[in-house]
């Protein structure tokens, strides 16, 4: 679908009601790095996936110069799970931090559900228009289920790379973690301006359908706020103004229980506190399993170090948690064929990440930082350069 076939899609309303940029995600920039993009590497490379990607046309480029974003961008966080090498990120929230609040969401549910912010945006719209009190009374819910930590919201679907469902999926019978859900009305992305082009809709599905596939786990779909995970904390109040509470005794003993739940409830607070900080110590531990932990210790010569990608570190530190799906995880990444490379240095380069390098007249592919961005292929003279398919075993200490 072409976004200019349909002027609805971007009426003036629906971008400033439903922007992810202006709703929960805030109004932070984003932006990308010329550290990190392969149009800013010594031996550049026109990589146009950012570009050609964004629903709204917002990212250009010049020849050869890192991407600018225009005022045009809707902050869907796209572009952010698409580009190969980490290049692009948003001020409020970077990849990092998006990581660390998903991974501490896993800790305290046993049902986590995931949505976009256009869910709250186009419910807000509705009780102003459509069905206010059905509207009204779905907000309730979905606001109550973020609250109690069961909702985790996203400004888009689209941002949460492969790395990013496994990381969640991966945690299930790691943590108390048994399920992860969608709520994803019917027919929600059909009128979302992000959903303008070809594409977006089918990226993030495919991103679910890989990280099932490593985890072994599935990802379920909920249409209805109803059926949206929730854990609502008792509330005295309601049973003090009550009607159905006049009597003063049956008001006594529906205060007592509550009060009693209540301090039943605080009490697993402060038990849940003191599990998530076994947990999170042991996750610090798991990742001395893999290669990471080792690597971090080592030193590099200024500009010789290479740079880790958040999707990198993301997927090798939940390897490292729960190795019995390290088989399972499959990668792409270079490798260099010795008879025909003359070891000129090019495809070090061109790559953005500082994975490759010259040791002793031999080129080397680091696989804990090579991301198959393919920039070494297109660069090489000699044609040596060519991907591989790794498993997540690799990146496990032996």
């Amino acid at each position: 679908m072409d976004k200019t076939s349909d002027n609805n899609l971007l009426a003036t309303e629906l971008v400033k009601r439903c922007n992810p940029g202006l709703t929960d995600f805030g109004t932070g920039s984003v932006i990308a790095m010329s550290s990190q993009c392969l149009r800013s590497a010594k031996q550049a490379t026109e990589c146009q996936i950012c570009i050609e990607a964004c629903p709204v046309d917002a990212i250009t480029a010049t020849v050869l110069q890192r991407p600018i974003v225009t005022r045009d961008c809707l902050k869907c966080g796209y572009c952010i799970s698409l580009c190969p090498t980490n290049a692009i990120a948003a001020t409020t929230l970077t990849h990092q931090q998006l990581i660390r609040v998903l991974l501490q969401a896993t800790l305290r549910v046993e049902h986590l559900a995931i949505t976009c912010s256009r869910s709250f945006a186009l419910l807000r719209l509705e009780s102003e228009s459509s069905d206010p009190e059905a509207a009204q009374a779905a907000l309730t819910i979905l606001k109550q289920a973020e609250v109690s930590e069961n909702l985790f919201v996203v400004p888009c679907l689209a941002i949460l790379s492969s790395e990013l469902w496994f990381t969640a999926l991966n945690e299930i019978g790691v943590t108390s973690l048994n399920h992860v859900s969608v709520y994803l009305p019917p027919g929600q992305c059909d009128l979302c301006p992000v959903n303008c082009k070809d594409g977006v809709v089918d990226t993030f599905a495919d991103s679910i359908d890989r990280a099932e596939r490593w985890s072994n786990q599935s990802v379920s779909i909920i249409n209805s706020p109803e059926d949206v995970p929730q854990y609502q904390k008792p509330s005295v109040r309601d049973y003090l103004v009550r009607e159905s509470e006049a009597d003063r005794r049956e008001a006594f003993t529906g205060l007592y229980g509550e009060l009693k739940r209540t301090l039943d409830d605080s009490n697993r607070t402060g038990n849940r506190s003191a599990d998530e900080a076994i947990l999170i110590r042991a996750r610090r531990q798991t990742l001395s399993r893999t290669l990471l932990a080792e690597d971090l210790q080592n030193t590099f010569s200024g500009s010789k170090k290479p740079i880790l990608s958040s999707h990198r570190q993301a997927l090798v530190e939940a390897i490292g948690r729960n190795p019995a799906n390290a088989s399972s995880v499959t990668q792409l990444v270079s490798q260099t064929d010795s008879d025909a490379c003359d070891a000129c240095g090019t495809c070090v380069e061109a790559c953005a990440l500082k994975a490759r390098s010259i040791e002793n007249g031999v080129v080397y592919a680091d696989p804990l930082y090579c991301l198959g961005c393919s920039a070494c292929i297109q660069a090489c003279p000699q044609k040596a350069c060519s991907f591989s398919l790794i498993s997540g075993e690799t990146f496990l200490r032996v």
